[in-house]
């Protein structure tokens, strides 16, 4: 719980201890998983069957902040917190973008693991060593904190300042060239993005897990940040998506549809932050038998068939349940035939959008993407 001096110093949880509320499973949106509460605390079982498995990634997206939190990592156990993740459908791990705060049984597992000081807990995971002498305590709750401010991030544990570096200084690409992550193209070239919790080869448990958003900083008052999205990581998801290099930006989706069952566009482009609107226009004929369709724009990552399995059960919503509404960015009422509606929203990260018309059965052929950049 906040205390109320947090709470007007602006201190938020991110974990309520009791839901998943405000987190989802990377690029596949609220589905069951690994991930539970348990007694207030934010438990991942790596070895939990029947249900989905994957990192454990915040819905809002985070800058310039003071993240603080408990965990508790189980005996030789490997996890992670990572900072400034992008989602993506052609991005597959949290690991690819996001730096990670190394969270680790160190005095449990093998003595030439750790000889790697980036392998240590509170490390910056194989690119910043922890060079002080601070070791987590076994099967004890520990105290961590993460701070980011215009790109400089910082890493703390039980106290002591671990891991020190400037994501946008030379050093930092120097540091990143000549690690096992310069593998990846667009890991750490972003200094915002999604936190991310790792559900690696050994349980841990996270509690008390609060954040104050520290604002815009001083690199964005002075319009010099990093931008939302690098040209290469603009260009990774627009490979992704055969065609979208040739579709250009647009503020209107205009969609059209009737008893064929197809879009009249499958593609479009926009950019995120700005106002965009839907018009979706039902061509069929205006009779009481004519097909009705609606547009539902999902949220990144969600399984398109999961999502239209439940949907088609709720009649009485027009298929749009109350009980996903946290996995749809937008949609249309359901349009009768020679009838039109219309929505406005705002994408807010750089991502692959899904839409589909909800109807039960018309999901398989009427389906699109919208790449927001």
């Amino acid at each position: 719980m906040l205390s109320d001096q947090e709470k007007q110093d602006g201190w938020i949880l991110l974990f309520d201890g009791k839901t998943l509320d405000g987190w989802h499973l990377f690029n596949r949106g609220a589905v069951a998983s690994a991930w539970s509460v348990d007694s207030g605390r934010l438990v991942c079982n790596p070895h939990a069957k029947n249900v989905k498995h994957g990192d454990l990634v915040t819905d809002r997206v985070f800058t310039n902040f003071d993240l603080r939190f408990d965990w508790k990592i189980s005996f030789a156990g490997n996890s992670g917190l990572f900072v400034d993740v992008q989602e993506r459908p052609d991005l597959g791990t949290t690991f690819s973008t996001g730096p990670e705060y190394q969270l680790l049984d160190d005095r449990n597992v093998p003595a030439d693991y750790v000889a790697n000081l980036s392998h240590k807990a509170a490390a910056i995971f194989g690119v910043v060593p922890n060079t002080g002498n601070t070791v987590p305590k076994s099967g004890e709750w520990n105290q961590s904190r993460i701070l980011q401010q215009d790109g400089k991030l910082s890493f703390w544990l039980n106290g002591d300042l671990t891991a020190q570096v400037d994501l946008k200084s030379d050093e930092w690409k120097e540091l990143v060239a000549a690690s096992s992550m310069s593998k990846y193209p667009e890991y750490g070239i972003l200094a915002s993005g999604h936190l991310a919790l790792q559900d690696w080869t050994n349980g841990v448990a996270f509690r008390n897990i609060k954040l104050k958003d520290l604002g815009k900083g001083t690199a964005d008052q002075n319009n010099t940040s990093i931008p939302a999205q690098s040209q290469a990581a603009a260009d990774s998801m627009e490979r992704a998506v055969p065609g979208a290099e040739q579709v250009t930006f647009t503020d209107t989706i205009r969609l059209q549809a009737n008893e064929n069952m197809r879009f009249d566009k499958e593609l479009f482009k926009v950019h995120t932050g700005k106002k965009l609107t839907l018009i979706f226009k039902n061509t069929g004929a205006s009779s009481a038998t004519a097909m009705a369709h609606n547009v539902v724009i999902l949220k990144p990552g969600i399984d398109i068939a999961d999502f239209a399995d439940v949907a088609g059960k709720a009649p009485k919503e027009q298929y749009i349940p109350s009980s996903v509404a946290s996995l749809i960015i937008a949609h249309t009422r359901l349009v009768n035939g020679g009838d039109t509606d219309s929505v406005e929203f705002t994408v807010t990260r750089p991502a692959v959008y899904d839409f589909i018309c909800s109807f039960p059965g018309h999901w398989g052929t009427m389906q699109g993407k919208i790449v927001a950049e």
